[in-house]
């Protein structure tokens, strides 16, 4: 995939209480039970469980393969003041349409950790990537689906400025089924003014 004219991909992203990095294999010790514990992987639509440490080495080895071939985007999350992961954040763009050089829309997915849940960082994370994805990718539209019972990343979503727009089938392998899901998005021409907090 290539990226036409656009900007190069970041290799990492500040926020005020963030840095949204590269996964490496260091971190597998340290990710692996976040996204391990059933109450984060059950709300996620492509994570095996149990979740174990060679899943997170070869995570680790697909996202860096992902990331270089522009087929994707993810960052662990680790907080500025530790240095400890809190979750994980990620632009995954749509396949090409005819005409196109690059994607023009992709869909986001994060996820954070149990013990730093209610603390803000999965809007955080969300808002530095909608700001990558309507900057460097040069995306007109981001997306995202949600499990229909989880209600708080429905309601974070719509703080970013996303809003539902239909339902679309969803696979939840650590689910073991497939549901219907609602969808939301933003757009470049709605995220500016969701950016200087007047939407």
């Amino acid at each position: 995939m290539t990226g036409g004219g656009a900007e190069p991909w970041p290799d990492s992203v500040a926020t005020p209480r963030l840095l949204l990095r590269a996964f490496r294999h260091e971190d597998v010790p340290d990710f692996v039970p976040l996204i391990g514990d059933w109450e984060v992987a059950r709300w996620l639509a492509r994570v095996p469980h149990p979740y174990t440490v060679a899943d997170g080495h070869d995570w680790v080895e697909l996202a860096a393969r992902n990331h270089a071939d522009r087929a994707a985007l993810a960052f662990l999350a680790v907080r500025v003041s530790d240095g400890v992961p809190v979750g994980s954040v990620g632009l995954q763009p749509d396949r090409l349409q005819p005409g196109l050089d690059r994607p023009d829309s992709a869909e986001i997915g994060y996820w954070v950790g149990t013990p730093h849940h209610r603390a803000g960082y999965g809007l955080e994370m969300v808002t530095a990537m909608l700001n990558v994805g309507f900057g460097p990718l040069g995306l007109s539209r981001v997306w995202a689906a949600t499990d229909p019972d989880n209600l708080p990343s429905q309601a974070l979503l719509r703080k970013a400025g996303l809003r539902q727009r239909g339902e679309r089938r969803q696979d939840f392998p650590a689910r073991g089924r497939s549901m219907s899901a609602p969808c939301f998005e933003i757009t470049a021409a709605k995220w500016p003014a969701r950016r200087e907090g007047s939407a």
